[in-house]
Protein backbone atom coordinates (compact mmCIF):
# COMPACT_ATOMS: atom_id res chain seq x y z
CA UNK A 1 0.00 0.00 0.00
CA UNK A 2 2.56 2.08 0.21
CA UNK A 3 4.00 2.58 -2.81
CA UNK A 4 0.62 3.24 -4.59
CA UNK A 5 -0.04 6.14 -1.89
CA UNK A 6 3.95 7.28 -2.38
CA UNK A 7 2.86 7.48 -5.86
CA UNK A 8 0.17 9.25 -5.93
CA UNK A 9 1.51 11.97 -3.51
CA UNK A 10 4.55 12.68 -5.87
CA UNK A 11 2.47 12.74 -8.98
CA UNK A 12 2.12 16.51 -8.55
CA UNK A 13 5.90 16.95 -8.64
CA UNK A 14 6.39 14.41 -11.68
CA UNK A 15 6.13 17.53 -15.05
CA UNK A 16 8.36 19.93 -12.27
CA UNK A 17 11.27 17.07 -12.38
CA UNK A 18 11.05 15.92 -15.83
CA UNK A 19 10.71 19.88 -16.84
CA UNK A 20 13.76 20.38 -15.06
CA UNK A 21 15.92 18.49 -16.95
CA UNK A 22 14.54 19.89 -20.11
CA UNK A 23 16.99 22.03 -22.25
CA UNK A 24 15.84 25.66 -22.54
CA UNK A 25 13.55 26.28 -25.80
CA UNK A 26 15.73 27.93 -28.33
CA UNK A 27 14.26 31.09 -29.77
CA UNK A 28 12.54 31.29 -32.88
CA UNK A 29 14.45 31.07 -36.34
CA UNK A 30 12.63 34.19 -37.56
CA UNK A 31 10.75 37.06 -35.28
CA UNK A 32 10.13 40.21 -35.80
CA UNK A 33 7.60 43.40 -35.74
CA UNK A 34 6.08 46.16 -37.71
CA UNK A 35 4.31 49.33 -35.93
CA UNK A 36 3.02 52.41 -37.63
CA UNK A 37 1.16 55.56 -35.73
CA UNK A 38 -0.84 58.52 -37.72
CA UNK A 39 -1.87 61.81 -36.55
CA UNK A 40 -4.14 64.49 -38.34
CA UNK A 41 -5.98 67.75 -37.63
CA UNK A 42 -8.02 69.84 -39.61
CA UNK A 43 -9.91 73.45 -39.12
CA UNK A 44 -7.93 76.51 -37.63
CA UNK A 45 -4.37 74.15 -38.02
CA UNK A 46 -3.90 71.32 -40.67
CA UNK A 47 -1.27 69.50 -39.09
CA UNK A 48 0.07 65.50 -40.18
CA UNK A 49 2.11 63.02 -38.26
CA UNK A 50 3.38 59.51 -39.50
CA UNK A 51 5.36 57.58 -37.61
CA UNK A 52 6.42 54.46 -38.71
CA UNK A 53 9.34 51.46 -37.52
CA UNK A 54 10.03 47.68 -38.03
CA UNK A 55 12.39 45.41 -37.66
CA UNK A 56 13.52 41.97 -38.15
CA UNK A 57 15.52 39.39 -36.26
CA UNK A 58 17.23 35.60 -37.63
CA UNK A 59 18.71 33.71 -35.35
CA UNK A 60 20.42 30.85 -35.97
CA UNK A 61 22.37 29.69 -33.17
CA UNK A 62 24.90 30.54 -31.96
CA UNK A 63 24.04 33.56 -34.84
CA UNK A 64 21.98 36.27 -35.11
CA UNK A 65 21.53 38.73 -37.20
CA UNK A 66 18.85 41.78 -36.64
CA UNK A 67 17.65 44.75 -39.01
CA UNK A 68 15.78 47.88 -37.85
CA UNK A 69 14.19 50.94 -38.86
CA UNK A 70 12.32 54.08 -37.59
CA UNK A 71 10.57 56.96 -39.64
CA UNK A 72 8.86 60.24 -38.65
CA UNK A 73 7.57 62.36 -40.60
CA UNK A 74 5.45 65.72 -39.79
CA UNK A 75 3.79 68.40 -41.02
CA UNK A 76 1.64 71.86 -40.34
CA UNK A 77 -0.71 73.38 -42.97
CA UNK A 78 1.54 71.74 -45.38
CA UNK A 79 4.79 72.62 -44.56
CA UNK A 80 7.74 69.92 -43.45
CA UNK A 81 8.42 70.32 -39.56
CA UNK A 82 10.38 67.10 -38.93
CA UNK A 83 11.22 64.24 -40.83
CA UNK A 84 13.86 61.53 -39.83
CA UNK A 85 15.23 58.30 -40.50
CA UNK A 86 17.03 55.54 -38.51
CA UNK A 87 18.12 52.42 -39.92
CA UNK A 88 20.57 49.60 -37.99
CA UNK A 89 22.01 46.26 -39.14
CA UNK A 90 23.44 44.14 -36.29
CA UNK A 91 25.49 40.78 -36.20
CA UNK A 92 26.27 39.03 -33.47
CA UNK A 93 27.10 35.18 -32.12
CA UNK A 94 26.80 33.98 -28.67
CA UNK A 95 30.19 33.06 -26.74
CA UNK A 96 28.46 31.46 -23.74
CA UNK A 97 24.80 31.68 -22.42
CA UNK A 98 24.94 35.48 -21.20
CA UNK A 99 27.76 36.83 -23.24
CA UNK A 100 28.07 37.25 -27.24
CA UNK A 101 29.59 39.47 -29.84
CA UNK A 102 28.39 41.78 -32.11
CA UNK A 103 28.81 44.15 -34.73
CA UNK A 104 26.50 46.85 -35.98
CA UNK A 105 26.06 49.78 -38.81
CA UNK A 106 23.90 52.29 -38.36
CA UNK A 107 22.99 55.40 -40.68
CA UNK A 108 21.01 58.53 -39.00
CA UNK A 109 19.76 61.54 -40.98
CA UNK A 110 17.72 64.57 -39.41
CA UNK A 111 17.89 67.59 -41.36
CA UNK A 112 15.52 69.30 -39.02
CA UNK A 113 18.12 68.69 -35.82
CA UNK A 114 21.58 69.82 -38.46
CA UNK A 115 22.56 66.29 -39.25
CA UNK A 116 22.25 66.08 -42.76
CA UNK A 117 23.63 62.13 -42.69
CA UNK A 118 25.30 60.05 -40.14
CA UNK A 119 26.72 56.39 -40.44
CA UNK A 120 28.45 54.53 -37.78
CA UNK A 121 30.40 51.74 -37.80
CA UNK A 122 31.07 49.42 -34.09
CA UNK A 123 31.38 46.42 -32.64
CA UNK A 124 31.82 45.10 -29.04
CA UNK A 125 30.47 42.46 -26.32
CA UNK A 126 26.92 42.17 -24.61
CA UNK A 127 26.30 40.30 -21.29
CA UNK A 128 23.22 39.45 -20.04
CA UNK A 129 23.60 40.40 -15.93
CA UNK A 130 19.85 39.39 -15.70
CA UNK A 131 18.67 36.57 -17.33
CA UNK A 132 15.01 35.30 -15.91
CA UNK A 133 11.70 36.56 -16.18
CA UNK A 134 10.18 38.83 -15.29
CA UNK A 135 13.27 41.12 -15.30
CA UNK A 136 16.04 41.36 -17.81
CA UNK A 137 18.85 43.53 -18.05
CA UNK A 138 21.88 43.32 -20.85
CA UNK A 139 24.89 45.87 -21.06
CA UNK A 140 27.15 46.24 -24.00
CA UNK A 141 30.22 48.01 -24.49
CA UNK A 142 31.98 48.41 -27.71
CA UNK A 143 34.26 50.56 -29.94
CA UNK A 144 33.67 52.40 -33.42
CA UNK A 145 33.93 54.87 -36.01
CA UNK A 146 31.10 57.81 -36.81
CA UNK A 147 31.44 60.27 -40.08
CA UNK A 148 28.65 62.67 -39.41
CA UNK A 149 27.93 65.19 -42.29
CA UNK A 150 26.12 68.32 -41.03
CA UNK A 151 23.68 70.78 -42.62
CA UNK A 152 25.76 74.15 -41.71
CA UNK A 153 28.84 71.85 -44.49
CA UNK A 154 30.44 71.50 -41.34
CA UNK A 155 32.16 67.38 -41.46
CA UNK A 156 33.00 65.36 -38.73
CA UNK A 157 34.84 62.33 -38.77
CA UNK A 158 36.19 60.36 -35.22
CA UNK A 159 36.49 57.24 -33.39
CA UNK A 160 33.87 56.47 -30.79
CA UNK A 161 33.41 54.58 -27.80
CA UNK A 162 29.97 52.55 -26.75
CA UNK A 163 27.84 51.84 -23.75
CA UNK A 164 24.09 50.78 -23.49
CA UNK A 165 21.71 49.23 -21.45
CA UNK A 166 18.62 47.38 -22.08
CA UNK A 167 16.20 46.52 -19.28
CA UNK A 168 12.71 44.73 -19.92
CA UNK A 169 10.06 43.81 -17.67
CA UNK A 170 7.51 41.03 -18.40
CA UNK A 171 4.02 42.73 -16.57
CA UNK A 172 2.48 39.72 -17.67
CA UNK A 173 1.97 37.51 -20.68
CA UNK A 174 0.16 40.34 -22.87
CA UNK A 175 2.36 43.65 -21.20
CA UNK A 176 6.11 44.56 -21.03
CA UNK A 177 7.68 47.31 -20.16
CA UNK A 178 11.60 48.01 -21.74
CA UNK A 179 13.93 51.20 -21.60
CA UNK A 180 17.17 51.35 -23.88
CA UNK A 181 19.83 53.63 -23.60
CA UNK A 182 23.02 54.60 -25.48
CA UNK A 183 25.45 56.62 -24.65
CA UNK A 184 28.35 57.29 -27.07
CA UNK A 185 31.72 59.48 -26.64
CA UNK A 186 34.34 60.88 -29.31
CA UNK A 187 37.52 60.11 -28.65
CA UNK A 188 38.40 63.32 -31.03
CA UNK A 189 36.41 66.05 -28.93
CA UNK A 190 35.24 64.80 -25.14
CA UNK A 191 32.57 67.45 -25.37
CA UNK A 192 31.04 65.91 -28.19
CA UNK A 193 28.85 62.95 -26.74
CA UNK A 194 25.64 61.98 -27.69
CA UNK A 195 22.84 60.15 -25.84
CA UNK A 196 19.57 58.53 -26.48
CA UNK A 197 17.18 56.72 -24.72
CA UNK A 198 13.69 54.74 -25.58
CA UNK A 199 10.76 53.76 -22.79
CA UNK A 200 7.94 52.36 -24.01
CA UNK A 201 5.36 49.96 -22.80
CA UNK A 202 3.45 47.43 -24.77
CA UNK A 203 0.25 45.86 -24.32
CA UNK A 204 -1.59 42.86 -26.42
CA UNK A 205 -4.83 43.56 -28.14
CA UNK A 206 -5.04 40.11 -29.32
CA UNK A 207 -1.80 37.30 -30.10
CA UNK A 208 -0.56 39.34 -32.82
CA UNK A 209 -1.47 43.07 -32.54
CA UNK A 210 -1.13 45.26 -29.81
CA UNK A 211 -0.43 49.03 -28.53
CA UNK A 212 2.85 50.76 -27.80
CA UNK A 213 3.08 53.97 -26.28
CA UNK A 214 6.93 55.55 -26.05
CA UNK A 215 8.84 58.31 -25.35
CA UNK A 216 12.17 58.93 -26.65
CA UNK A 217 14.62 61.50 -25.82
CA UNK A 218 18.03 62.20 -28.01
CA UNK A 219 20.66 64.52 -26.85
CA UNK A 220 23.33 65.97 -29.08
CA UNK A 221 25.99 67.99 -26.72
CA UNK A 222 27.41 69.68 -29.48
CA UNK A 223 24.50 70.63 -32.13
CA UNK A 224 24.59 72.77 -35.05
CA UNK A 225 24.44 76.50 -34.34
CA UNK A 226 21.18 77.40 -33.72
CA UNK A 227 19.78 74.41 -33.34
CA UNK A 228 18.88 72.40 -29.30
CA UNK A 229 20.64 69.87 -27.93
CA UNK A 230 17.97 67.81 -27.55
CA UNK A 231 14.71 66.50 -29.47
CA UNK A 232 11.97 64.64 -27.99
CA UNK A 233 9.37 62.09 -29.72
CA UNK A 234 6.08 60.92 -27.66
CA UNK A 235 4.41 58.38 -29.89
CA UNK A 236 1.45 55.93 -29.69
CA UNK A 237 1.49 53.26 -32.55
CA UNK A 238 -0.44 49.94 -33.41
CA UNK A 239 2.29 47.00 -33.39
CA UNK A 240 1.77 43.70 -35.28
CA UNK A 241 4.37 40.65 -34.93
CA UNK A 242 5.03 37.68 -36.44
Amino acid sequence: MKKPVLALLLWPVFPVLLSADEPPKPPPLWAGKAEVSYVATSGNTDTKTLGAAGEAEYSPLPWSAKIKFAYVHAESDGVDTAKSFLGMLRGARKLSARLEAFAEGDYFTDKFAGIDHRTTLQGGLSYLIIAPDPHSLKIDGGLGYTWEDRTDGENRDFAIGRLGLLYVWKISKTAEFSDEAIFTESFKDSSDWRFANVASITAGITTVLSVKVSYAISTLNEPVPGKKKTDTITSAALVAKF
